[in-house]
């Protein structure tokens, strides 16, 4: 057998092929460890029934906190009120709007109490060097910060935070069209929505574009007389 490897096309297709594996090993890793979380019967041991009153007296606006569910972009919706069961202030999620923009909403306009099955947490700050500007004078914020937009809001103190485990989600266009879907925002750390499943098929895809790739760059030093059996 002779082969007389082409340098350029050689180099650039190890690279390649380096990269491919690496990404189909990172996705099957997170396939892995996927598995490994607990189940949805665990997790729902932390749900409570959660009876909250509205602040509508409070002059400002609705808190909007940027994220995505269902891989859609939405606002969460954020609000002052008091947990009826302990009396103590909290920051309860009261809906989403779906969209790239936020929809204003005052907090008058709320309803005066909210029921849901959720989860009731000290939450602090999720900053990201990722997340874009927070810009607190338009009431819109890119990372869940509790104490400054309490702060924002003009309150003092450190409130809990309430998260429904289930909640709506309003069509931006339209605000009487309404879906119900899991808030991945609900625990402590936010639930990944891809199933695990997925990133086995991306692995899968990954390693399947390095084999790909060996076998025309075998096909091409054949084709060119270069590797000869």
């Amino acid at each position: 057998m002779t082969f007389r490897p082409m340098p350029v096309l050689t180099v650039l297709s190890v690279l390649c092929l380096i990269i491919l594996v690496v990404l189909g090993n990172w996705q099957y890793q997170r396939y892995s460890e996927k598995m490994l979380q607990p189940s949805d019967e665990q997790i729902i041991e932390t749900v409570e029934r959660v009876e909250i009153e509205i602040d509508r007296s409070h002059a400002g606006n609705v808190q909007q906190v940027y994220g995505f569910a269902d891989s859609e972009p939405i606002w969460r919706r954020y609000a002052p009120g008091r947990l009826t069961a302990r009396d103590l202030p909290v920051l309860v999620m009261v809906e989403a709007t779906g969209g790239a923009k936020p929809v204003p909403a005052t907090i008058a306009s709320l309803p005066t109490t909210l029921s849901f099955e959720g989860i009731v947490a000290e939450k602090i700050a999720n900053d990201s060097a990722f997340n874009a500007q927070d810009d607190p004078g338009n009431d819109q914020w890119y990372s869940l910060a509790p104490e400054r937009i309490w702060a924002n809001l003009g309150l003092e103190g450190e409130p809990l935070v309430a998260e429904p485990v289930i909640m709506t989600v309003r069509n931006a266009a339209d605000l009487t069209q309404s879906r119900l879907t899991p808030n991945p925002y609900a625990y402590a750390k936010p639930i990944d929505p891809l199933p695990p499943e997925r990133h086995f098929g991306y692995a899968l895809t990954w390693w399947g574009m390095a084999i790909g790739l060996i076998g025309v760059y075998v096909a091409l030093h054949r084709a060119r007389g270069r590797l000869k059996f």
